[in-house]
């Protein structure tokens, strides 16, 4: 039976929010078992809610905690006794096959580089989200691992994209790679991406060239790739406009434009929170960040994309 590792402690919502999202995901799902992660405080305080969620919950007594604003260089030194660090190294051990958090995304990165291997020839494993579009979808990475890249990080970041993105995409063994920058055109952008385009168009990946925010959900390439500082600040931008924008009534304008962006009538799949759960690519463990600010729905949905990676991994499901 497949086990995911939750360091409940993590985030900026409550750990009971946390909890009522995986008592929804374990009545859904029967074939998953929780190691959860937390304090003896904390387990205190929800002793008439644990019970409820049967033995295929497990919780884990660790005495740290990694705060949101904490040091992550800090953390890596002095709190590798925290729910964190102790659900990254279940995944190290073998005793879960992925670990999701909401927490603390530099420590995140941090213990995970600590605790799990290299699997593929990068040095910075990178953050990457599955975003929806037309007629695509797209793989956009890095959405907030590392902040700042040289040209070669850039380069090997769409190489690991590229090489991630059939499995997770269905999208052929040539994917299309696009660097994200303030223009198509080859003369556009700041000396790093320069150079990393001039790399990448002398590289075997089916590199198709810059490509624009506009472009992030037209399915212009199957892979799209920057740092760190601009992924995380475009991917929250993106959310911002949909948690602020409510449809019209009657399928006005608004709701027309949801269904043409991503081809669904649903309200809920144009929901930010449905796609919550970020990959953590180049390491040799399944480790899955969610939004810092999860709420109930939104961590559900984390731990059904984690369920995902875990049986697409294991050969049980074909698409993330």
């Amino acid at each position: 039976m497949p086990v995911i590792a939750i360091d409940l402690l993590g985030g900026d919502d409550t750990p009971l929010s946390r909890v009522l999202a995986i008592q929804q995901f374990m009545a859904e799902q029967a074939d998953f078992e929780i190691k959860l992660f937390l304090n003896q405080t904390t387990l205190d305080s929800l002793q008439d809610t644990l019970p409820s969620l049967g033995p295929r919950l497990q919780p884990q007594v660790v005495e740290g905690q990694v705060t949101m604003d904490e040091s992550p260089l800090l953390a890596l030194r002095k709190k590798q006794d925290s729910s964190l660090s102790m659900a990254i190294k279940a995944v190290a051990d073998k005793q879960a096959d992925a670990i999701l958090t909401a927490g603390n995304s530099g420590a995140l990165v941090g213990f995970a580089k600590y605790w799990l291997k290299a699997d593929f020839p990068i040095e910075r494993p990178a953050l990457a989200t599955v975003l929806p579009g037309v007629p695509k979808p797209t793989l956009f990475l890095d959405i907030g691992a590392t902040l700042e890249y040289r040209a070669d990080d850039l380069y090997a970041l769409a190489e690991l994209g590229a090489a991630m993105a059939p499995g997770l995409l269905e999208c052929g063994r040539q994917p299309e790679v696009a660097l994200l920058n303030v223009g198509t055109e080859h003369i556009k952008g700041h000396d790093t991406v320069q150079q990393a385009d001039r790399l990448l168009q002398a590289s075997d990946l089916n590199y198709v060239g810059f490509c624009e925010g506009t472009h992030l959900f037209a399915g212009y390439a199957d892979v799209v790739c920057c740092d760190g500082f601009v992924g995380n600040i475009t991917l929250k931008a993106c959310e911002g406009v949909l948690q602020q924008f409510k449809p019209a009534p009657k399928r006005g304008w608004w709701q027309r434009f949801k269904a043409l962006w991503l081809g669904q009538n649903k309200d809920d799949n144009f929901n930010p929170a449905q796609y919550n759960g970020a990959l953590l690519l180049g390491l040799d463990g399944l480790v899955v960040k969610a939004h810092g600010n999860s709420n109930q729905h939104g961590f559900y949905h984390a731990l059904v994309r984690t369920a995902k990676y875990i049986k697409h991994q294991q050969g049980t499901s074909d698409q993330t």
